[in-house]
């Protein structure tokens, strides 16, 4: 089997806009929901996988 290998696809759960929502599970585990909000230009409600003209690339941190 290949390895594991990320491809970017234009999925708001991809997005820099797109801010996704956790539900609290026990003490201190947050357990990620299949949808949230796009913050540009307004806020909407949307899903992972939805696609959006407006999607940006998340940019990776340099270390």
């Amino acid at each position: 089997m290949p390895p594991y290998i990320k491809r970017e696809s234009k999925r708001c759960g991809n997005c820099v806009h797109f801010r996704q929502h956790y539900i609290k599970w026990g003490k201190d585990y947050y357990f990620p929901l299949e949808y949230g909000h796009c913050t540009f230009p307004r806020n909407k409600s949307r899903e992972t996988g939805d696609t959006c003209s407006h999607w940006s690339a998340i940019e990776e941190e340099k270390i």
